[in-house]
Order: structure tokens, then C-alpha cells, then sequence
């Protein structure tokens, strides 16, 4: 049972009045989320929110990755998107995010091969780059949307990471980037993909990954972060990601802080 928090529009103690919807935007983003995956972080963190209050029900909206803005927007289908950058496209627009809960990291990873070194990751020329479409990248110091990327290396764009892990194992591709969450998480699972993989060395972005509410929507940031809050003081945040192996990118701990 939560402890009792006098916030202007929600009790966190179990009622019986009905629940307002609130919709988790969603989109191919491992380990975060994933329909290729049995579960993940968001899927789990839902489940977690909905067992432990019952003010709102947090529903899954699957969208694809360049349909988020759209999706948070005052007329979008949305109201939140979990484990999201500020600097992915955010500024500017109508939305609010959290306090940082996870830094994530980024790097480039090839198929290992014998011969194969880290002077493999030195250029990319006449290298093709498996990217996602809606994601931002930032290669060299410059932010770029996938299609931006695809002008200015030779790529392959899909929808889905895990499908250019797939083409990078069945060599379609021959680099890509991937998050380091990803690889912790592949690695917890004794996942194959993570004995064959030749990891670079040298990371070319990090992040901070928080809680992102559009305006004027169901619930506000203030609700959505003390809603974090306490489920993290009962231990669950800390669980949750403990889970995926991603503790290490833990940049918060709430169930520390008053």
C-alpha cells in the first residue's frame, strides 16, 4: 500500500472510484521495449504501477519510433513515454520530463571474426550501418534522425533492433549501434547474440533517460514522478531493474532520497 501523499490530483491509496486511463507510448526500443521480447522494462513497470494503485491505469500504446511526438502532442493518443531522452527531439516542444533514472551509453558493434580487431570500428567507410527509422544517432558529434543518417553513410534502416542484430549475425550488415543497456540486458539472458558480438571499445553517445509527459494530458510530471517515487521507496524500482541487469545504470536511486 503506498503512503498517503497530499498531491493536488491523486491519492495514492487503494479506492474504489473509477480509474483514468493513462497511455504509455511505446515504440521498438530493447531492452525499454520490445514485442520481440517476452517482456521488458516498460511492459514490467506497468504491470508494477497498475498492481500497486488503482487512481490510474496505465495502458500500453504501441507507436512507431517517429510517431512519438505526434503521440504526446495535445491531440495525441498518449500521455507518457517511459525511458526517453530529452535530447531526442523533445525540445522545443510541449512536454515535460522527470527526474533522470537511467544514463545510458552507446557504441558501435560488428560480428566477431578471427582476425577481426577494434581497428575494425576506426571508420565506416564502405561499411553498411544498420539503424533504426525515428531514432537519433550521433555518430561524430553530429545529432541526426535515422533517414539524416542514411544520406550520410551507407545504411540499412529498419524498424526494429533486433532485427539488425539478426541481419548483423547473418552478415547483411557489417556495424551498428546499440545500447549498452542492451547488451547488459543480452548478457544476463546467456543471450547467443552476446559471445558473438565484438563490442567496441570507444562510446560515441550517452543520455539521460527519464519519464517524458505531454501537456495537458491525464495525469501531469509532478503525479508521474511521485508516482516513481514511492514505488522506488518500496524497493521496486531497484527490482525492477536488478531484473534486466541494469543497475549499473541506475543514476537515482529514489528509495535513498527523502
Amino acid at each position: 500500500m503506498l503512503i498517503t501523499c497530499l498531491l493536488s490530483s491523486v491519492s495514492f491509496i487503494k479506492n474504489a472510484s473509477a480509474q483514468t486511463p493513462v497511455y504509455v507510448a511505446a515504440y521498438d526500443y530493447p531492452p525499454y521495449f520490445s514485442m520481440g521480447l517476452e517482456t521488458d522494462v516498460t511492459r514490467e513497470l506497468i504491470q508494477i504501477l497498475n498492481e500497486y494503485q488503482d487512481t490510474y491505469d496505465f495502458q500500453l500504446q504501441v507507436i512507431p519510433p517517429n510517431g512519438r511526438y505526434q503521440a504526446l502532442s495535445e491531440n495525441g493518443c498518449c500521455d507518457v513515454i517511459f525511458f526517453e531522452s530529452e535530447e531526442w527531439g523533445w525540445k522545443n516542444r510541449n512536454v515535460e520530463s522527470t527526474i533522470p533514472i537511467i544514463r545510458g551509453r552507446e557504441r558501435f558493434v560488428a560480428k566477431r571474426k578471427p582476425g577481426r580487431t577494434q581497428a575494425f570500428f576506426n571508420t565506416l567507410e564502405g561499411k553498411t550501418v544498420g539503424a533504426v527509422k525515428g531514432y537519433h544517432y550521433n555518430f561524430d558529434g553530429t545529432e541526426r534522425t535515422a533517414d539524416e543518417l542514411g544520406r550520410a553513410y551507407r545504411a540499412y534502416l529498419s524498424h526494429s533492433a533486433l532485427t539488425n542484430l539478426r541481419m548483423l549475425m547473418g552478415g547483411r550488415i557489417d556495424v551498428m549501434p546499440i545500447n549498452d543497456e542492451l547488451l547488459s540486458a543480452l548478457q544476463n539472458a546467456g543471450d547467443q547474440y552476446e559471445k558473438d558480438l565484438l563490442v567496441s571499445d570507444q562510446i560515441f553517445d550517452d543520455y539521460m533517460l527519464s519519464m517524458i509527459v505531454g501537456h495537458n494530458k491525464r495525469l501531469t510530471q509532478e503525479t508521474m514522478q511521485q508516482l516513481v517515487r514511492e514505488l522506488a521507496r518500496q524497493g521496486h524500482i531497484d527490482k525492477l531493474l536488478q531484473r534486466f541487469n541494469l543497475t549499473r545504470f541506475q543514476v537515482y536511486r529514489l528509495g535513498l532520497r527523502r
